[in-house]
Order: C-alpha cells, then sequence, then structure tokens
C-alpha cells in the first residue's frame, strides 16, 4: 500500500457551528419572550413606558438566564467528554490487547482484511495519540476537538 505523503490541501470550514446555534437560539428566545411580555403587559392597559420597561427587563433576565444555561450544559459535555478521554487513555495504558481488538474490529467493520487489516491495525495502535482519537471518534462517536468554551457559549 502506497503512503501518502502530500500535506492535505486547506479548505475554509466552519469550526465553530456551535456559536451561531447559541446565538439563533438565544436571539428567537428573546424575541418570542420580549414580544409576549409586551403584548401581556400592553394588554392591562398602562402607559407605553411601562410596556418598554417590562420587555427590556424581561430581554435581559431572559439572556441571562439562556447564558447560564449554555455556560452549565457545555461545561457538563466538556466534563463528559474529558472523562470518556481519561478512560480510553487508561484502558489503552491498562488493556492494551482488549483495545488492540477493538481497533481490529474496527476496521475489519469497514472492510479491511488480512495484511491491510494489520498494516491499519499497527499504525493506528503504534501512535498513542491516533491510537486514543481513533477509539474517541471510531468506537465512541466523540469528537474532542468540538467540546466547546464554556464562558465563550454562555
Amino acid at each position: 500500500m502506497k503512503e501518502i505523503s502530500e500535506p492535505r490541501h486547506a479548505e475554509p470550514h466552519l469550526t465553530e457551528s456551535s456559536t451561531i446555534r447559541d446565538f439563533v437560539f438565544g436571539f428567537g428566545d428573546g424575541i418570542n419572550t420580549s414580544l409576549g411580555i409586551a403584548a401581556g403587559v400592553g394588554g392591562a392597559n398602562v402607559a407605553s413606558d411601562i410596556i418598554i420597561l417590562a420587555a427590556l427587563v424581561g430581554m435581559f433576565t431572559g439572556a441571562k438566564a439562556m447564558a447560564v444555561q449554555n455556560y452549565l450544559a457545555v461545561k457538563s459535555h466538556k466534563q463528559l467528554l474529558e472523562s470518556e478521554i481519561a478512560r480510553e487513555k487508561w484502558e489503552i495504558e491498562n488493556k492494551p490487547d482488549l483495545e488492540r481488538q477493538e481497533i481490529v474490529d474496527i476496521y475489519k467493520a469497514k472492510g479491511f482484511t488480512g495484511k491491510d487489516l494489520e498494516m491499519v491495525v499497527n499504525k493506528v495502535t503504534s501512535d498513542k495519540k491516533v491510537w486514543l482519537d481513533t477509539m474517541l471518534t471510531e468506537e465512541l462517536k466523540l469528537n474532542p476537538d468540538v467540546a466547546g468554551k464554556p464562558l465563550k457559549s454562555a
């Protein structure tokens, strides 16, 4: 099998789509909540400055609540991911034969056999970083690169 030595070409891809998602959710929630509050208070036949104040208070408290919820969700996801990474590292160090067999099973399922299978398994398991990354992405279907940053998401 021929080894590819040329570097992959760089393509511009979004790397933080969660930022856009967070903005859209927050914006949509904020608009709907503020309009709901304005309509509710407006129905009470009060002065327009009270309606505007109520809508602004609702908007800011809603934004704060969304920020706190997003922070906690991203932080929890990151902690779960770190826990799984630690578990896989431990398994590679302490149960290498079982973990190697999992790599064999993963690449057999992809259609590799014989010497090609042996070569891929040897290549993956010869580098613990590649081995760990393969276990995370192929076995657990996790992507450590999209863990997110709690404060940024808030």
